[in-house]
């Protein structure tokens, strides 16, 4: 055996894992391609998605309950495999059953990432240093938002849909078979040493103290709030709408002004979560959350005509601090729980947040259509930020009188 592997080195495995997932994301550039050669309707396409991404979102908690008999890194290798397996099958897909099969198995790959991700991670770190850690974790992940879509485009101009997504299917696998290889190497891995030295307690017994932790309750309820307002999955769904359909940009300058609000929520994670591991986690969330509605709610202000840079700006400040929410909300979770509950909490915090997602991604969606504008739909996601706000801030307030 080797040894034990440094805070460091894991990071890094763990987040190339999680940077994979994110190129991944950006395979949604092919989609227009995909539909096109597979001659879907858009219902077809949008029932695919639909039910490919619920069974994904929701196995979540699924694997986190699954770390209780299987070590983490394990089942987030076997997630990179599952997806390198989903990408190569979507690029053999001929009909309807073939695409949704293969997006099932790509979105059940991507699905133990951030809970055993997160868990991995924090069991490396002291609570000073774990928010830097995770928005690192994070802020780098992001990335792949950026590149994938770039690297996808020029490679599907030159080899076509199918054989980019074989190309891509290689590091999927590769990252897959390295993080079982390289977290598990070490003398004892953490999983190892939970096993040996933590007492076994039932799944009930865990959610019962899970749900009485300190702060717990009041963090998944903002989750659900947040989840509409200021969601990396909202924003990244509707801002692209907004730059084309309601400030009228042409596809090059949307481009430029995404890319640019997407760069925030590479920065902002990094530094926030650095921040936060000194000032603490749920103060800092609470003032992120606050100026993120601000400037959701500022959003109204742009016209048609503006130009791109105050837009890019401004969607760099909003992306900066929302995209770092998730980070800050995770770190206080694994600071407040240990062993099975860790895996469990982060379960729970990213199936809450995307069943209330696609409960708030409808909503506002409708709001759009009914009244063929944009702001209504800014009103309220900036008022669920608020909402969640209330909720952190009441958490704070608790604490303090203590």
């Amino acid at each position: 055996m080797g040894k034990d592997r440094s805070p460091k080195s894991v990071l890094i495995i763990t987040t190339f894992s999680h940077l994979m997932q994110h190129i991944y994301v950006g395979s949604s550039i092919l989609l227009p391609l995909i539909i096109e050669d597979l001659r879907l309707s858009y219902t077809e396409f949008g029932l695919v998605m639909a039910l490919s991404s619920l069974i994904g979102g929701l196995s979540q908690i699924f694997f986190s309950i699954a770390s209780r008999r299987i070590a983490r890194h394990i089942l987030l290798g076997l997630g990179n495999i599952m997806l390198s397996l989903g990408t190569f099958l979507t690029g053999l897909s001929n009909k309807l059953m073939d695409f949704l099969s293969a997006r099932i198995i790509s979105n059940l790959g991507v699905a133990p990432q951030h809970p055993m991700g997160t868990a991995i991670i924090s069991e490396k770190f002291d609570e000073k240093s774990l928010g830097a850690a995770i928005g690192f974790h994070y802020g780098l992940a992001y990335i792949g938002n950026i590149v994938g879509p770039v690297l996808m485009t020029i490679l599907s101009l030159i080899v076509g849909w199918r054989s980019t997504l074989f190309i891509f299917s290689i590091p999927a696998l590769a990252v897959g078979l390295i993080v079982i290889w390289y977290l598990g190497g070490g003398k004892k891995t953490q999983e190892s040493m939970m096993k040996k030295s933590a007492k076994r307690t039932s799944l009930k017994d865990d959610v019962v103290v899970l749900m009485k932790t300190r702060g717990v309750l009041q963090v998944l309820l903002a989750q659900a709030l947040l989840s509409g307002g200021l969601d990396i999955g909202t924003l990244t769904t509707y801002t692209p709408i907004f730059l084309a359909s309601f400030l009228d940009m042409g596809t090059y300058e949307r481009g430029m002004v995404y890319t640019v609000g997407l760069l925030g929520g590479v920065i902002g994670p990094i530094l926030l979560g650095r921040f936060a591991g000194r000032t603490g986690y749920i103060r800092t969330a609470a003032t992120s959350t606050f100026i993120s509605s601000i400037l959701i709610y500022l959003l109204i202000f742009h016209k048609p005509g503006v130009g791109s840079i105050l837009p890019a700006l401004h969607l760099f400040a909003i992306m900066f601090v929302s995209f770092s929410l998730p980070t800050l909300l995770q770190s206080y979770l694994v600071k407040v729980t240990s062993g099975y509950n860790r895996d469990l909490a982060v379960g729970i915090f990213f199936t809450m947040g995307f069943i209330f997602n696609s409960i708030w991604v409808g909503v506002i969606g409708g709001l759009i259509d009914a009244y063929a504008s944009f702001n209504p739909a800014i009103a309220i996601m900036g008022t669920l930020g608020l909402m969640a706000l209330m909720v952190l801030a009441s958490h704070l307030m608790k604490k303090t009188i203590e």
